[in-house]
């Protein structure tokens, strides 16, 4: 029988329900963690309903007092929109005052005392809630027009690390031995792939001189809001009518320093890891075009098989619209000397990396609840079965906002337990967007190396 306490563990640090077991995380029959996510579902909403203003807001049009199935909850999945429904006015006029008390009502920590007059960038306003709130929130790349505020806390992170470190270091114990990470992007960043850069720096590397970035700066915010109104502009035949606030226009070397980073390219970086790394052991997590770009660098050098082979890859975030060869896989493996790739299906809005099985199947973490949506009606599919429909999920882990959100992305449930042993549903490899048919706009939180040279090169010359 699930009891309170059972319930409150599983929804708070799911590491401890399952007494650090990454096989018991995924080993619950059916039935039993449908009932056990149903109780914590059940917790959130009666903890949440009434201190969020959005959600009650919901709530009270549909006339829901209560969760009584899984299923109750679909009506109150929130669009991705949601976390970027501020007027566009306010980011682009620096009115970080107004943005806050929009943030406010989404979230249940107390931002009514948090003074952000001194914040003139995205980055500083960022900065600022990083350092005096336990948010840790993730932005998209704004391709969109503005940008998308996903809220996390660090806590959310640094636990999910915790239970990654079960995948590379099994066993309590390893549980204080550290691992080099190969970390292909920028050292530090607030997007959604980049949050995830200081929580293995954390808790897998440890140490700074364990964490092995291929640009040792800071990723802007602000740049990457940039890149994206210079794409908007071009297109609109105004490339260079946009305009430089002047806090970015104080940062010049910091963005000139950027700027010739990113001119070294992989090349140098791919050279460095061969020439420190080389046989170690090591963790990564990157874009699949990321992946790419390293192992053709690599290759062309002569570069290959430079890790230890037990040394784990998770590629994320699928094509993102890249055209990659058809063995772009395989090249990357025959550069690092890893027998197969470790693929996660992650998105920003969900902590968790739901990691592919050695069937080739995404499995769904048991604190994540998924929902397949009718794409039509938005009325959930049987959980039962095989089903195609719209992704839309319920974060569990999410104690400082509403966890439900509804994706763009449609997917391919197996309700059934797995072949390779596991029983939490599982997902085809082949999940496709909605945006390449309806039109629909997906949070995406890294920006192309293109995009951002162009606003490099933008900001650089606007400051000459």
């Amino acid at each position: 029988m699930i009891t309170g306490p059972d319930v409150r563990l599983f929804a708070d640090d799911p590491m401890e329900f399952f007494g650090g077991s990454r096989h018991a995380m995924h080993a619950l029959p059916p039935h039993d963690l449908a009932a056990l996510q149903l109780a914590a579902l059940r917790l959130r909403f009666a903890e949440l309903r009434d201190r969020l203003p959005v959600l009650r807001a919901m709530a009270d049009e549909q006339g829901i007092d209560g969760i009584t199935r899984l299923d109750d909850a679909a009506p109150l999945l929130f669009p991705h929109t949601i976390y970027k429904s501020y007027p566009a006015a306010l980011l682009l006029e620096g009115r970080f005052d107004r943005l806050t008390t929009w943030l406010s009502r989404l979230v249940t920590v107390d931002l009514s005392g948090l003074d952000v007059s001194g914040c003139d960038s995205i980055d500083g306003w960022l900065g600022l809630l990083d350092d005096r709130t336990e948010l840790r929130l993730a932005h998209s790349s704004g391709t969109s027009g503005t940008m998308s505020f996903i809220p996390h806390t660090r806590e959310q992170y640094t636990g999910l690390y915790d239970i990654v470190r079960l995948e590379v270091l099994p066993g309590p114990e390893r549980r204080e031995e550290r691992l080099d990470v190969v970390w292909p992007g920028f050292r530090t960043g607030r997007s959604g792939i980049d949050r995830h850069a200081a929580a293995m720096a954390e808790r897998i590397a440890g140490s700074p001189d364990r964490f092995h970035s291929a640009h040792p700066g800071p990723l802007s915010a602000d740049v990457m809001f940039l890149a994206a109104r210079l794409r908007a502009a071009a297109a609109r035949g105004e490339a260079g009518r946009v305009e430089i606030p002047a806090a970015l226009r104080e940062r010049r070397a910091e963005f000139e320093e950027a700027q010739r980073a990113a001119a070294a390219g992989m090349g140098r970086y791919v050279e460095e890891l061969a020439g420190r790394l080389a046989g170690r052991r090591v963790v990564s997590l990157g874009l699949w075009a990321t992946y790419h770009e390293m192992a053709a660098a690599g290759l062309a050098r002569g570069i290959e098989g430079v890790f230890a082979p037990d040394s784990v890859i998770f590629p994320g975030g699928g094509a993102k619209g890249t055209a990659l060869p058809a063995d772009w896989a395989g090249d990357v493996e025959r550069f690092a000397g890893v027998p197969a790739l470790r693929y996660c299906y992650a998105m920003a809005e969900v902590i968790a990396l739901n990691l592919i099985c050695p069937r080739g199947r995404y499995h769904i973490e048991p604190w994540v609840i998924l929902y397949v949506l009718d794409p039509d009606t938005g009325a959930p599919l049987p959980r039962e079965g095989t089903r195609t429909g719209r992704a839309a999920f319920f974060d569990l882990l999410a104690d400082v906002c509403w966890g439900g959100f509804v994706s763009g992305d449609e997917v391919t449930v197996d309700w059934s337990p797995c072949g390779c042993g596991r029983t939490t549903p599982h997902l085809s490899m082949d999940i496709g967007r909605y945006s390449d048919r309806r039109g629909d706009d997906k949070i995406t939180c890294a920006a192309t190396p293109e995009a951002l040279n162009d606003a490099l090169d933008f900001l650089n010359g606007a400051l000459l």
